[in-house]
C-alpha cells in the first residue's frame, strides 16, 4: 500500500507541474497577442538611454547611421512623466527590416526636424532586447503613422 500511495503522490506532483507550466505558457502567449495602440516619440535606444527627454532627439540624429544601428523604438510617456521604451520590430540599420525600415523611411520623408510623434498599433512579442543593461519589450507593428502628439 505504501508503494501505491508514493506512486500516486509522485504522479500527482508531476501532473501538477506539467499543468502549471502549460498554464504559464498560455498566460504569456495571451499577454503577447493583445493588440495595443500607443502614441509616443520615435527615438533610437542610444539617445533614449543617454537623454532624459526624448523630445530632444532631432531628425539629424535619428538619421545618423550609428544611432539608427542601435534600434528605433517608441518612447511613451507614463503617468509619472517618465518614458517607457518599446523597441519596434525588425532588424536594425544598416540592413533594416520591418518597422525599423518603415520608421526610417517615415523620418526621412518627414518635413519635421524634431518631435517625431507616432501612433503605433501592434502586439508585444513577449521578447525583450537589452541595451545598456536594461531590457525593453519588442512591439510587432501592424500600423504606424505620424501624429501630432
Amino acid at each position: 500500500m505504501k508503494k501505491n500511495n508514493r506512486m500516486r503522490l509522485i504522479f500527482s506532483s508531476l501532473l501538477l507541474i506539467i499543468l502549471s507550466l502549460g498554464m504559464a505558457s498560455c498566460a504569456k502567449k495571451a499577454t503577447a497577442s493583445n493588440p495595443q495602440t500607443l502614441t509616443g516619440i520615435v527615438t533610437d535606444v542610444h539617445c533614449f538611454v543617454k537623454k532624459p527627454d526624448p523630445t530632444l532627439d532631432s531628425k539629424k540624429c535619428l538619421q545618423m547611421p550609428a544611432c539608427a544601428a542601435t534600434g528605433f523604438g517608441l518612447a511613451v510617456m507614463q503617468s509619472d512623466k517618465t518614458y517607457k521604451f518599446y523597441f519596434l520590430d525588425g532588424e536594425f540599420a544598416p540592413s533594416a527590416t520591418g518597422a525599423q525600415e518603415t520608421v526610417a523611411k517615415l523620418i526621412d520623408n518627414s518635413t519635421k526636424t524634431d518631435h517625431f510623434y507616432f501612433t503605433v498599433t501592434g502586439t508585444l512579442t513577449g521578447e525583450t532586447i537589452t541595451a545598456d543593461g536594461k531590457s525593453y519589450p519588442v512591439l510587432k507593428v501592424s500600423e504606424i503613422s505620424e501624429s501630432d502628439g
